[in-house]
């Protein structure tokens, strides 16, 4: 392992398989954990809909001065259950953009329930009030039940999937999340390579391979655990200012989960890394002294 022959490059390798590690750990993570029915996962283990129900009806109470219009219309027709069918519609729509060309394409569920009791609230003004039907009045219908279903969208799109799209990220990250799979196979594949060339290099003291790959791995799990460990001990996620509650509880759950999935791999490659280099030490001293206990040796 001291000829320069073969530790110069054999270092430079290790140097570099440690990046890849980490790298080849990162695209895995995001191709096993980043999908639709991940998300959807997530937001029914956090009970989001109770928490959109929750600022929704507050919503409608804060603007009740101002349209005249009872929060008890919208919300006497609005379950958690058609909340959870909104929240699900935006999540498929967002990761068929980003199988796709990233445009998001939403069609939030209709709630027939909704559009009656607003039928209702305005025709009995009316009549209360003597206020002629006309154009004027219809306009003013169709825009309070469109205005109530963007409104409804707006809370229940607890990812911000469409103020992605918006400012124009999401068609950007299609173009990474398309990719995943190729990108995933590509890194794994130069990793593999490169524990390959460490063998090739070491070939005539294979053992010493061993030695190599135990030390990326160790180094690789420090380097991606030690941050890890620092984001989750110190809740740094909880720091986000974020005022509404779902979508609060949606981006950090979702970012916790993420880095403790990266972290407890991190911690594999640690123990990888100690289990490879021991087998090293323990091989390579039983070559060096065959007829001799390890513990024996001073």
């Amino acid at each position: 392992m001291k000829k320069v022959s073969t530790y110069l490059p054999s270092l430079i390798i290790s140097v570099i398989l440690v990046f890849l590690l980490i790298a080849s750990s990162a695209v895995l993570l995001v191709d096993i954990n980043i999908s639709a029915s991940k998300l959807k996962a997530l937001a029914a283990k956090n009970d989001l809909e109770s928490k959109i129900y929750t600022d929704l009806n507050k919503n409608y109470n804060d603007k009740y001065n101002t349209t005249g219009i009872p929060a008890d219309v919208y919300m006497s027709a609005i379950s958690n259950s058609y909340l959870k069918s909104v929240e699900e519609a935006y999540i498929d729509s967002a990761f068929e953009a980003l199988e796709g060309d990233g445009k998001l394409n939403i069609n939030i569920p209709e709630n027939k329930k909704l559009e009656d009791n607003i039928d209702k609230f305005f025709n009995d003004f009316a009549d209360e009030n003597n206020y002629e039907k006309d154009d004027n009045f219809g306009l003013k219908l169709r825009t309070t039940k469109e205005n109530a279903y963007t409104t409804i969208g707006s809370h229940c799109d607890v990812y911000k999937f469409s103020a992605m799209s918006d400012h124009g990220v999401l068609p950007k990250l299609a173009k990474l999340y398309s990719n995943r799979l190729l990108a995933t196979a590509g890194v794994i594949g130069a990793t593999v390579l490169f524990i390959v060339l460490l063998v090739l290099i070491n070939r005539k003291k294979k053992i010493t391979s061993l030695y190599w790959c135990g030390i990326s791995a160790l180094i690789s799990g420090i380097l991606g655990g030690i941050p890890s460990i620092y984001l989750i001990a110190t809740k740094y996620f909880d720091s986000f200012s974020i005022k509404q509650a779902p979508v609060f509880t949606a981006f950090t759950s979702a970012m916790y989960k993420y880095t403790e999935a990266f972290m407890a791999v991190q911690m594999a490659f640690i123990v990888i890394g100690i289990t490879l280099v021991v087998i090293y030490g323990v091989t390579h001293e039983k070559k060096k002294y065959p007829d001799t206990k390890p513990t024996d040796i001073k």
